[in-house]
């Protein structure tokens, strides 16, 4: 699940979800996957690795998380 919305998502924070839709710290996550992915291509030690995919994870599921806001927000 989600670290985002979780099992029970509270409705405010659904609606704060929703409102990053059209500003720009969508674009602002979306340019940071990139350099995480970019910088996970590169890394050679385990402990990078892991670390690099962590906040790829993360970054994903908010961007996740924004995307699915508007049909959770109707069922909230």
């Amino acid at each position: 699940m989600s670290n985002f919305l979780g099992h029970k998502p509270n409705k405010q924070h659904v609606r704060a979800l929703y409102e990053c839709r059209n500003g720009k710290l969508v674009e602002a996550f979306t340019a940071k996957l990139a350099e995480v992915k970019d910088s996970l291509v590169k890394a050679s030690d385990p402990v990078t690795v892991h670390r690099l995919q962590g906040k790829a994870l993360l970054i994903t599921e908010f961007l996740d998380a924004v995307e699915k806001s508007p049909e959770i927000l109707e069922r909230v």
